[in-house]
Formats: structure tokens, sequence, C-alpha cells
């Protein structure tokens, strides 16, 4: 019907409250937790099927539904970030098995994490505005009950409020800004939008719709000043659902914005990208300053997405090639070290049942796995060689000089430096003397929790020391919105 990948994930996110059904009668919340990883698996293994038609070509797809067709347009750029959504849900939903084995309702949280994930890679197999609306508020119904799935936490209720209320306004303005843009081309379609607005002159309703689309997805995206409901939402969620949330949830607004900029956007693209560009300087600025003043580790790797999404502006709005391989890649790199970090926080409140950083002193003693894997993250994500966030910041530095843009470049550089200030404190804390019963008490993570924390640790050092195949892989996916400048279309 769609492409594989989707087909899959819609089938098994069918299927799943009859699996928690039956989970529910046997008492046995580990079969919907196996289900979920039975179906991120096999969803994970065929996108290398879809890859090998992709790099034949994109292909495409229509579905009618009625008096509407649903487009799926299926090109590199696409496979990339449904590759990086899955093996982040991958490596969440094996955490999830032993971090929700106590929680009630946990077939629920399967379901609605199922029900996430299929949203995100509609999103990326989208091929128009329409199709894409669907999926996107798919994602986003589902990450609301996912954000507020600790019903016991006034916090996680008033964050999910939070999050509702800011999300639903940004999506009222996506679809606000779709109609526009139907309005001047009498098409949704990415293919139909490029070819539209590919050789025409700008026009004020153009400029207007932009702003309006730029808002609506920049509240998923956590843009400044549009960031404030990602904090709260971030740290109140079940841990795997945070190493989700800032590690995936928000690039797909990333995604959505890069597809938007070099197809409907074309007449109004330098105009566009010069305020992404200032947007991004503000972004990774108040991402990298608010976690200086965070006694709550979860909050305080929130806030560092913020920073980070200021990262993958900043290649965008410098629009070449170079540029927008290095935001791909930090796409990737960082669903790999934010999620590596919410895991292992995740791991060390279940331990010890606290989310501030001044009672996890000392817990290095007592989980040493667990402490080195989140140290080796936090250095990843300042960005220290040998490891994999290095290489995706330098490719979007070495762009901004290229681009006659050094402001932009040594912002980013900037910002890396500053944002070691708090990931080190982190790690500082962990390695100090106990000072707590709870953290003398502790002891290492579950081995069901430490698989995927081993594993992605394990791929943010190999991407560091040998990031061609990814940069290779990111560099096909710049090239499918690159050509539309030289082709006028699709």
């Amino acid at each position: 019907m769609f492409a594989l990948p989707l087909d899959l994930l819609l089938i098994f996110t069918g299927l799943s409250p009859l699996v928690g059904l039956i989970a529910a009668r046997l008492n046995r919340s580990s079969i919907s937790g196996a289900y979920s990883v039975a179906a991120l698996a096999a969803s994970a293994v065929s996108v290398y099927e879809v890859y090998l038609e992709a790099s034949a070509g994109a292909f495409t797809s229509a579905v009618a539904v009625g008096a509407f067709a649903s487009y799926m347009r299926v090109d590199m750029l696409a496979v990339g970030m449904s590759a990086v959504f899955l093996l982040l849900a991958v490596a969440a939903a094996v955490y999830s098995v032993s971090y929700m084995a106590n929680e009630s309702g946990s077939p629920i949280y399967y379901c609605l994490l199922l029900s996430m994930v299929s949203g995100m890679v509609g999103v990326v197999f989208s091929g128009d505005l329409f199709t894409l609306f669907v999926f996107w508020e798919m994602m986003c119904i589902s990450s609301y009950v996912l954000v507020a799935f600790s019903r016991g936490s006034g916090d996680s209720i008033e964050a999910a409020f939070k999050y509702l209320v800011m999300s639903g306004a940004g999506s009222a303005t996506i679809l606000l800004g779709t109609s526009l843009v139907y309005g001047m081309s009498g098409t949704l379609s990415f293919e139909g939008l490029a070819l539209a607005f590919g050789r025409s002159q700008p026009s004020l309703w153009l400029y207007v719709a932009s702003m309006i689309l730029l808002v609506g997805f920049g509240v998923k995206a956590a843009i400044v000043p549009l960031h404030t409901w990602l904090p709260d939402a971030h740290s109140a969620a079940p841990s795997p659902i945070s190493a989700l949330l800032s590690g995936v949830v928000i690039e797909a607004g990333i995604y959505a914005l890069c597809r938007l900029c070099f197809t409907a956007f074309l007449p109004v693209q330098s105009q566009w990208l010069s305020v992404v560009a200032v947007l991004s300087v503000v972004t990774m600025l108040v991402g990298n300053i608010m976690p200086l003043l965070q006694g709550d580790v979860k909050r305080l790797l929130a806030y560092s997405s913020i920073g980070h999404v200021g990262y993958m502006l900043a290649g965008l709005s410098i629009g070449t090639e170079l540029a927008l391989t290095g935001t791909f890649m930090h796409i990737f790199n960082h669903a790999l070290m934010k999620g590596v970090a919410f895991l292992c926080v995740g791991a060390m409140i279940y331990r010890i049942g606290t989310r501030q950083l001044s009672d996890m002193y000392g817990i290095a003693r007592r989980m040493p796995v667990t402490a080195t894997a989140l140290s080796i993250s936090l250095f990843a994500l300042i960005g220290m060689p040998p490891l994999n966030g290095f290489m995706s910041e330098l490719t979007i530095v070495t762009a901004a000089f290229q681009s006659d843009l050094a402001w932009l470049g040594i912002s980013v550089i900037v910002n890396s430096v500053l944002s070691a200030a708090y990931y080190l404190r982190v790690v500082g804390a962990m390695f100090r003397p106990a000072e707590s019963a709870a953290v003398e008490g502790a002891r290492e993570a579950p081995w069901v929790m430490l698989v995927p924390i081993c594993a992605l640790v394990s791929m943010i050092i190999i991407f560091g020391l040998w990031p061609d195949p990814l940069m290779n892989l990111m560099r096909q996916s710049a090239a499918c919105l690159t050509t539309l400048l030289s082709q006028g279309g699709v």
C-alpha cells in the first residue's frame, strides 16, 4: 500500500491492542514489549530493501481514499531519516521491556510507542503536505499521551497539557500555511510544489505562507522562542520516551522545514534562510545557556537538545549540499548521543529514584557501565574527537566558512565550547565521592537496559572513527534536495 517499512508498522500498530489484551489477561507485560521490539526490528530491517530501490532513483506511490489521494515519495532523504527513527525506536523498545516491567498499563504504552514511530516514518515517506499532516498528527497525539503516561506524577500531567496546547497550536498553524500554499499552487505534492514555484517570482502571500509554516513546524522542532514546552515535556516523560522525543521527534520538524525549503520556498529561499540563520544562533545560545542553571539532569539534557537544534538549523540556513550533509549527519548522531544520555539517566533514576544531579554524586562507583556510557555520550555531545558529534559539527562549520558565513561557523564553535561547562559538570558529579545512602545502595542497571545503551555507544565510537558510510548516505540525502535548484523541479 505505502512503502514496506511503513506498511509493516501500521499493521503491527493495528494489531498491538489485541496483543496488549492477551498480555493483560496473562499478566505478562513483557509480551507486549517483545512484540514491539519485533515489530520495530522488522520494520528497520525492511528499510534496507527500500534503500536499494531508492538508491536507483526516488519512487512514488499514490493511494486513493475516497475523493482524496495520499502520495508517498521515497528517496534517499526519506530512507536516511526513517533509518534514524527506527534505530533509536528499537533501542528504546528493548530498554522499555525492563524499564516498564512494573508499570500498570504498559500494553497501552507499547501501542502508543508503535503509533508514534509509525507517524514519524509516515512523515518522512509522505509525498505531499496533506499526507504529511495526517502522519504528523498521528505522531503528535501519541506523544502527548506518552508524556503524561506516568499518571501518578502531577508534573507529567502539567507538562503534557502544555505540550498539547502549544503543539496543537503549531498543528493549526501548519494547516493554515498548507491551505495558503494550496491556494497559490493548486497542489500539495512536493513534486507539484517544486514545479509550481520553481520558476515563479516571489509574492507577498508566499512570504506569509513560508513564515507561517516556519512557525508551525518550528514549535515541534523547539526553535526559540517556540521552545518553552520542551524542557517540561521531555523531562517529565518516561526516560525511553524522553530519548525518542529529544533524539528524533523534534528532528521531524527539522526534516519538514528542509523538505519545504527546497520545494515550496524556492522563490523566497534566500530571505527565508536568512531568518533561519538568525534563529539558529538564538536557538543554540539559549539551548546552551539554560542548562547551566539546571539541577534536574533530565531537564538539563532537554535544554541541550534545543542547542543541537540550533546546530541543525545552521546547516539548513547555509543551504549548500555540504551543509545539509552536516545537518543530516547531526540528526543521526544526535539521535545516538541523546538517546544514550537519556537512557543512561533513566537507568540511574530507575535505581536511585531521583533526577537531581546533587543526589547522583558518586554513582559511577556503583553503576560503572552506565556512568561510562553516559560520559562517552556527553563528550560526543560536546563535539570532542574522535566521537561522532565532532564529525557532524565539523562538517557544518566547514560549510559555513566555505559559504562566507564565518560568523555562523564561529557561533557553532563557541556554543560547542560553552556546552562543555554543563556536560562536564554532570561527568564530574558522577565520579565524585558518594554522598547519599541511595547511591551507596545502588547497583548496575539490568542487562536488558544495558544492551541498547552499549549498542548505541558502540555506534557513537564507530561513526566517530569511521564516518565515511554515514557521510555518504547523508550526502545522497542532501543531494535529493539540492538538485531541485538546478532542475527547477523534481
